[in-house]
């Protein structure tokens, strides 16, 4: 799939100007939540939630492909190419699910460029990241004082599109609700 995406890229560079890469290489930041901040701030986009993630990605310049892999086995992966960034995104997966994992794998284009942590810690990075690029802390805390149940869970999760489990995690995280709550939600 990445050979051919990258013949069609390609073909596409020979016939159109596309726009150059605009991602920053954040690999010193050792958290990933503070690498979040730093990129959205490069881009000027503040706390606020991001409407097409694919779309906006492709204006920074991350080429974008799809696999058409009929397995939930793969989610989705990202490699840089002649200094490009690409993220290959598996269509069998929701719409949640997917911008979920291109935040994921913009988190492992930005920290771990030229290599990074074992295959778990980097993979634990990158969910950090995307969590926190997608659901911005300041956004979160001023959108939710507290959770009483699932419903307002589900009612919230449509401002940073994301789903349900998405953003139970991201409240644990943030000590929102607790560990018994997560249980439970989940």
């Amino acid at each position: 799939a990445g050979s051919l995406a990258f013949e069609v890229s390609d073909w596409v560079h020979s016939a159109f100007k596309l726009p150059e890469p605009d991602v920053i290489d954040i690999s010193y930041e050792r958290n990933p939540a503070n690498a979040a901040r730093v990129l959205r701030a490069h881009w000027g986009i503040g706390e606020r939630p991001i409407g097409n993630l694919i779309h906006f990605l492709e204006t920074k310049g991350i080429r974008i492909f799809s696999l058409d892999e009929n397995t939930k086995k793969v989610d989705a992966f990202s490699c840089w190419r002649n200094n490009e960034p690409f993220i290959f995104l598996n269509t069998f997966k929701t719409a949640e699910r997917s911008r979920f994992d291109a935040a994921h794998e913009l988190g492992h284009l930005v920290l771990h460029r030229h290599g990074g942590p074992n295959q778990r810690d980097a993979e634990f990075e990158a969910n950090t990241f995307a969590s926190s690029f997608l659901m911005p802390h300041a956004d979160v805390i001023s959108h939710i004082n507290y959770i009483n149940s699932l419903s307002d869970i589900i009612r919230h999760k449509k401002r940073w599109r994301v789903s349900a489990a998405a953003l139970a995690y991201r409240l644990h995280k943030m000590g929102i609700i607790s560990e018994w709550n997560y249980r439970t939600f989940n």
